[in-house]
């Protein structure tokens, strides 16, 4: 008698997916002719096939029973809830129905869902089956009775990667007479154990993106800091808050590795976010998760937090931002993990972002993110031999404290000072006019829990955090949550130092404002010293900065054993010294030390208050020893070390915006509902004044204008306060946000200027040359060199630059995309896109009219368009980002296709081929035959230098007339 599968194969259909309707996806097809064509053979070994996450996996495993002519079917899956969606999928062929594999008429199989261990009361059930549906326990205990498990003639593994693990290898083995597929998104392990069979099929991820069912995905970095899952969840919900002001409709998920970790991430959002997230595990079943799904869809949830593996089956395509707390410690599970997040299969999302901090576990490669580095674990100093002297010094040390005027007798009946050890972590700067007695600001709410030492000048602050929850109004029920605050103050260097949990620059500001009459931060080249008087250096994590960040890689983070041996002379030309943190020994002692540019420093050892007092001043000495020079012995020295900023060069001619700015843009607020969502960068910064104490630069949107001036301290004031942005949550001003990410500044000398450093670059690499420059003969098109475009108001006549521009690109057959993006935000006015068999070459043109009446003399001119070109390269710093912010601008109204159409385009882009860009500037009032003067000459030669140096950009042309 023939089986279900055999009867129904008659009405399978194998429909391809085309734009017009549903059907199998090319990585689907190929995996069942695969399968059938395998078993045709009467093969006995297991069949494994390879798919990424989200190609459709399920769908082939539930066609597999049809195509190989099946009796009866056992389907292997790692958890509860995977179990659930396959009983009911499979039940209602809802997945196949859907791809017109089959009609909804088609007769159903019986689908069996086996909730509990073999016995004897499931037998009939088995038997009435053409599918059973089990987790490992239970379908072991299946393949235990012999003459149930002679009743399967095949098994189906899904999440194959599992296998090697004891239960799931017994199964197959018990069931040796069947067939075995085994489906898997990674067929390797972190135990380097195999996965036995022929791997039939393996659909490379590089093509599931080509084909568009991987989509975009962007990794968040946060610097290593103490309070780390603070940090990430307020970075996750900005992010959030961000991501749904565009318009995206994105869910996040938590992820961490413990249930008891799961729970502390539930109460930490819960207190410092307002984000609605549900805690669940891969323990739950079925229906609690479409509950789940269903809470989401309604918003009424903003995102879960998960444990572990729930990546494997939560198939919610809306989830689009991990906030990482956790990583995981194999390649094959992050794998898993982010390609439930790069799904492409639903509407109104974006690209899905990885916020993860840049620590001990996280692995610099574009294949491996995350890992468990043991290099960067704690390094434990045995003080046992010590102990008795610094308990009894301790006692001494903590009897100096006061509670303002009065001796603290009881001082650890109220808050006990042996009990605090704080991380060693502090913010320096330089400062007079310390004054003991000052107040912690208000919003540190420390009230009168404050003592103050004299004898050393450390004032120590609980600070008290009393709001009610978010589910309760009124004041009847409150939170209170409990801060530590240190100041401690260096006479004979005059430093202060500052240790708050909450790391903010405006709180540090506030604290050493209520301490000292003045302060000022302390530049990258002196807390370089912190590494002094040391040796035996061993760097594992460090930072560089890109001087020419147009790159698109402007701060790169190495993480590992010796990471300074990737660093050479070349390094040093194009990278300054940004963070470190490193082990080395001190007298005979092995310690940690690392400083980062924001005058910080810090450690990965725990103390208490006066061992961290001696932490400081230690350092302290260092940092004010203008004897010392540092030098670490390994590549490390070859990067360059920022200076302080004294004077602002009057060589500027460019500024653009903080790398991590364009990581993550906050949205600009608008005063109109009806205005279209714009991000930070879609403003340009315009340059006013110059002066040695200060720049003055405008930003306008809309028809907002602000001038905002930022001074030699990187303090930036404004007058107005006009523009908002939605930065996460919360609405700032743009000059409250520029204090937290500076701009950059950029000279026709090559110095980069940044926040309060100033790095100088080689001048003597700037030389022009008119080599570049190409006379266009615009009499030929009867051009007006003053119109740069054309409208309706100010010149509905003439021929204008950008008009005559168009039919020159529009001549050139091999231009397979032209598209026009002129307005305040663009691009760059014009974008071409060539195509070869291997390359993309993108060329973006940047217009200028011809304001003065003669050749080379509107210097304004100049700068304005050569600045415009420069910052463009950031565009290009990938070939996703390019693409993405295409699709961005497009979708907004913007990056018209003059030539070609913008489905094609997105289809090109995710093609497998190098992404090579060239930068045009359009400027008829430059000529290559008129002499130059001097001041046009060093823009157009730092113009050539920067983009050249952008790494993305093979050459800058300059369109001028003869």
């Amino acid at each position: 008698m023939r089986s279900y599968f055999e009867k129904q194969y008659k009405n399978l259909k194998f429909v391809k997916e085309t734009k017009a309707s549903s059907g199998l996806r090319n990585a689907q097809i190929g995996a069942i002719h695969a399968i059938s064509s395998f078993f045709t053979l009467r093969k006995n070994k297991a069949a494994i096939v390879v798919m990424p996450t989200g190609s459709g996996k399920t769908a082939v495993l539930m066609m597999t029973p049809y195509v190989v002519g099946s009796a009866k079917v056992l389907i292997v899956t790692p958890s509860v809830m995977v179990r659930g969606q396959i009983f009911e999928d499979f039940s209602l062929l809802k997945t196949l129905c859907h791809a017109n594999v089959f009609s909804e008429s088609v007769p159903k199989p019986s689908v069996y869902e086996m909730k509990h261990t073999y016995s004897d009361d499931y037998y009939q059930h088995i038997v009435d089956a053409d599918v059973v549906v089990a987790t490992p326990p239970c379908a072991l205990s299946l393949s235990m009775n012999e003459g149930i498990k002679a009743m399967f003639d095949m098994v189906l593994i899904d999440e194959a990667h599992h296998v090697p693990a004891r239960t799931w290898e017994q199964i197959l083995m018990n069931m040796d007479r069947s067939k075995h597929i085994l489906f898997t998104a990674t067929p390797f392990r972190m135990d380097k154990k195999e996965i036995k069979g022929d791997m039939i099929y393996t659909y490379p991820l590089s093509m599931a993106y080509s084909d568009g069912i991987f989509g975009d995905i962007e990794y968040i970095p946060i610097d290593v800091a103490p309070n780390k899952d603070f940090l990430i969840a307020k970075k996750a919900e900005r992010v959030f808050y961000s991501d749904r002001e565009l318009g995206y409709d994105h869910y996040l998920m938590v992820r961490t590795d413990t249930k008891d970790k799961a729970k502390d991430l539930e109460d930490l959002y819960l207190k410092e976010t307002a984000l609605k997230l549900k805690r669940i595990d891969s323990s739950m079943s079925n229906s609690v998760v479409k509950k789940c799904i269903e809470e989401l869809k309604s918003k009424s949830l903003d995102g879960i937090i998960c444990v572990d593996m729930l990546g494997e089956g939560f198939d919610f395509p809306h989830l689009k931002i991990a906030a990482i707390h956790s990583p995981h410690k194999s390649l094959a599970s992050a794998l898993q993990f982010i390609g439930r997040f790069a799904r492409t299969n639903a509407k109104n999302i974006g690209t899905a972002k990885f916020i993860a901090m840049n620590d001990e576990e996280l692995f610099i490669e574009n294949t491996v993110l995350y890992s468990n580095d043991a290099i960067w674990q704690d390094i434990i100093i045995d003080l046992s031999e010590n102990k008795a002297n610094e308990e009894e010094e301790n006692k001494e040390y903590f009897k100096k404290f006061k509670k303002g005027e009065k001796t603290l007798i009881d001082a650890n009946d109220e808050i006990s000072l042996h009990s605090i050890r704080p991380n060693c972590h502090a913010k320096v700067y330089k400062a007079s006019g310390f004054n003991i007695m000052g107040q912690f600001p208000k919003e540190c709410n420390v009230s009168d829990n404050v003592l103050i030492n004299e004898s050393d000048n450390t004032v120590v602050g609980i600070g008290k955090d009393i709001v009610p929850p978010k589910w309760a109004t009124g004041d009847a029920l409150v939170d209170i949550s409990n801060s530590l605050y240190m100041v401690h103050y260096q006479v004979e260097t005059n430093l202060l130092f500052i240790y708050s949990q909450y790391k903010t620059e405006a709180l540090y500001k506030s604290i050493a404002a209520a301490f000292c009459g003045s302060y000022e931060k302390l530049p990258k080249h002196q807390m370089n010293r912190v590494l002094g008087e040391l040796k035996d250096f061993e760097i594992f994590n460090s930072g560089m900065q890109n001087r020419y960040v147009e790159s698109g890689e402007s701060y790169r983070i190495s993480a590992g054993s010796d990471v300074s041996s990737a660093i050479d002379p070349a390094t040093g030309r194009l990278y300054s010294a940004g963070h470190v943190f490193c082990k080395a020994i001190a007298e005979e002692s092995a310690i940690t030390i690392g400083y980062s540019s924001g005058s910080k420093m810090w450690s990965s050892t725990y103390f208490n208050i006066p061992q961290y007092v001696k932490w400081c001043d230690s350092n302290g000495k260092k940092i004010s020893n203008v004897e010392i020079k540092v030098k670490t012995n390994t590549n490390f020295d070859y990067l360059p070390i920022p200076m302080k900023l004294t004077k602002y060069p009057d060589t500027i001619f460019l500024c653009d915006y903080d790398a991590d700015v364009y990581s993550s843009p906050p949205v600009v607020k608008s005063t109109r509902e009806q205005d279209e969502k714009q991000i930070l960068t879609d403003i340009s910064p315009r340059i006013i004044n110059v002066e040695n104490e200060k720049v003055t630069i405008e930003f306008c949107f809309g028809n907002e204008v602000e001038q905002i001036v930022c001074d030699t301290d990187g303090e930036y004031t404004s007058s107005t306060k006009k523009i908002m942005l939605v930065d996460g949550r919360g609405v700032v001003p743009l000059v409250d946000y520029l204090n937290e990410y500076p701009m950059q500044f950029k000279t026709t000398d090559d110095v980069l200027i940044h926040g309060i450093e100033l790095l100088q670059g080689n001048p003597d690499a700037m030389v022009y040359s008119s080599d570049n420059i190409i006379g266009i003969e615009w009499e030929l098109y009867g051009t007006d060199r003053k119109i740069e475009v054309n409208d309706p108001v100010h010149h509905p006549t003439g021929t204008s630059i950008q008009t005559t521009l168009e039919t020159i690109l529009k001549s050139d057959v091999e231009n397979k995309y032209i598209i026009y993006d002129h307005s305040s935000s663009e691009m760059a006015d014009f974008i071409t896109l060539k195509e070869s068999e291997h390359v993309m070459e993108v060329t973006l043109y940047h217009v200028k009219k011809m304001s003065s009446s003669t050749y080379n003399s509107s210097v304004g001119d100049v700068y304005e368009v050569a600045g415009q070109a420069v910052k463009s390269t950031t565009w290009l710093r990938t070939k996703q980002f390019f693409r993405k912010k295409i699709i961005d601008r497009n979708r907004t109204g913007h990056c018209q296709f003059k030539v070609g159409d913008f489905e094609d385009f997105k289809a090109t882009m995710r093609q497998n081929k190098q992404l090579i860009g060239r930068i045009v500037i359009v400027q008829p009032g430059i000529s290559k035959s008129t002499p130059m003067p001097d001041k046009i000459q060093q823009i157009l030669a730092a113009s050539n230098f920067y983009i050249n140096n952008s790494g993305k950009v093979k050459s800058l042309e300059i369109w001028g007339s003869k």
